[in-house]
């Protein structure tokens, strides 16, 4: 029997909590010694700080270089550059949660608890500069740059990644690198800076590994995401919300008039002004940057980030989910193909877990070779309809321990592979 084996981190046990790769090995040396199964073990992890972990087996070469922190620190920071194709291209990895600022306040993710710490608002004032500064290190090596854009802990939309991209903003005065609060301060001249950084990035393929679906704006963009994570940044998810918004439509503005050629508007052109071509090409342009405005605030993954997914579509990228960019890297295809049956290892199996992550991931590509698919939880939510309709063939609680996980491990490949207790 061959065991496909897909982990994603952690598992918090009561007794300590458990790393992906602590689990891979855990899970996949009680499973062979049960059943006698041959186990092909990989970690599936794109979220944040796990990205670059995930892909460390197979890709290895590490560049270290410095680079600001999302408070404007120097630190050093690390990406992966993948290995050479016949034609001499390579691909960088990027992590955008390298460049999270750690030490000093709180807001270190995206998430809630900073209304327990008087600077919350510091988040308004954290840059991405940081990711653009490693991107364009990344580019000067590689051919095809994926920046992965989980645990960065700035919400600007990914304008300070575009001043650094664009080789300005290098002072504290700029918009672009003063955070998202920032941004209603923008205007055309700031927003040119991405026609700059598009420039300087020509010939680049640019990938945004997201590690949600969010759009930028909206109640269910990013800044809606924040305000309810934590009620008391209700406030300042508000201010966020119109300062994307105004750097937004002057992006869009940006990007629209260079793909028309920036055709001029008339200054006599009124209200009472007929339709004349002046006035049609000028009324076409507005159309045009109302539609490059949807279309890239819309985007989902466009607010992953803190709006670091925007920056990277309007710098044209494309935007896939971190779980599919990581399941290329590893092979997952040809893994899948080669078993007998797949196993996840997910922390809580929630509606979270079947729609999102590693196990749909396994799940589809699974599906479409009749594969059996088990998953093995410290904890079971989701009902058996919705298990189902996943593709989930069975599920599996490992208890709370990790002896009990030892235990019910030892079972549930017995149960799968047909032998008997102690055979």
């Amino acid at each position: 029997m061959r065991l496909l084996l897909a982990v994603a981190e952690p598992l918090a046990l009561t007794d300590g909590t458990l790393t992906a790769s602590e689990v891979r090995d855990l899970v996949g040396a009680v499973w062979e010694a049960s059943s006698g199964a041959l186990v092909d073990a990989c970690v599936l992890d794109p979220g944040a700080d796990g990205f670059l972990r995930a892909l460390a087996e197979r890709v290895p070469d590490e560049v270290v270089t410095v680079a600001r922190d999302t408070r404007g620190r120097d630190v050093p920071v690390t990406f992966r550059l993948g290995p050479a194709t016949p034609g001499g291209a390579r691909t960088a990895y990027v992590e955008a949660a390298a460049l999270r600022a750690t030490t000093g306040a709180a807001l270190t993710d995206d998430s809630p608890g900073a209304s327990a710490h008087p600077d919350q608002c510091d988040l308004g004032a954290r840059t991405s500069y940081g990711v653009g500064q490693v991107v364009a290190q990344a580019a000067r090596l590689a051919s095809r740059v994926v920046v992965a854009t989980g645990g960065l802990g700035a919400h600007d939309a990914g304008a300070g990644m575009v001043a650094a991209l664009a080789g300005t903003g290098n002072g504290p005065d700029g918009p672009l690198t003063r955070g998202g609060a920032a941004l209603g301060e923008v205007g055309p001249a700031d927003a040119a800076q991405v026609l700059a950084a598009r420039e300087h990035l020509a010939g680049i393929e640019l990938v945004g590994a997201v590690d949600s679906d969010l759009p930028l704006l909206g109640l269910h963009g990013t800044n809606g995401a924040l305000a309810d994570a934590d009620r008391a940044l209700a406030a300042l998810a508000q201010e966020l919300e119109r300062a994307h918004g105004h750097w937004a439509h002057e992006v869009s503005r940006a990007l629209a008039q260079a793909s028309a050629g920036a055709a001029p508007r008339s200054l006599l052109a009124g209200p009472t002004a007929q339709a004349g071509p002046v006035a049609q090409a000028a009324a076409a342009a507005a159309q045009a940057v109302r539609e490059t405005s949807r279309a890239l605030t819309t985007l989902p993954g466009a607010g992953a980030g803190g709006g670091l997914g925007f920056g990277l579509a309007a710098l044209g990228a494309r935007l896939l989910p971190g779980t599919a960019v990581v399941a290329d890297v590893v092979g997952l295809d040809a893994r899948v193909a080669a078993a007998d049956l797949a196993v996840v290892v997910v922390d809580v199996l929630d509606a979270s877990a079947v729609h999102d992550g590693p196990l749909p991931e396994v799940a589809r590509r699974a599906a479409a070779l009749g594969l059996p698919v088990v998953v093995l939880a410290r904890e079971v939510l989701a009902g058996r309809r919705e298990q189902a309709a996943a593709g989930i063939s069975g599920t599996y609680e490992l208890g709370r321990d990790e002896p009990s996980a030892r235990a019910r491990v030892g079972r549930v490949a017995r149960t799968w592979s047909g032998r008997a207790p102690g055979a």
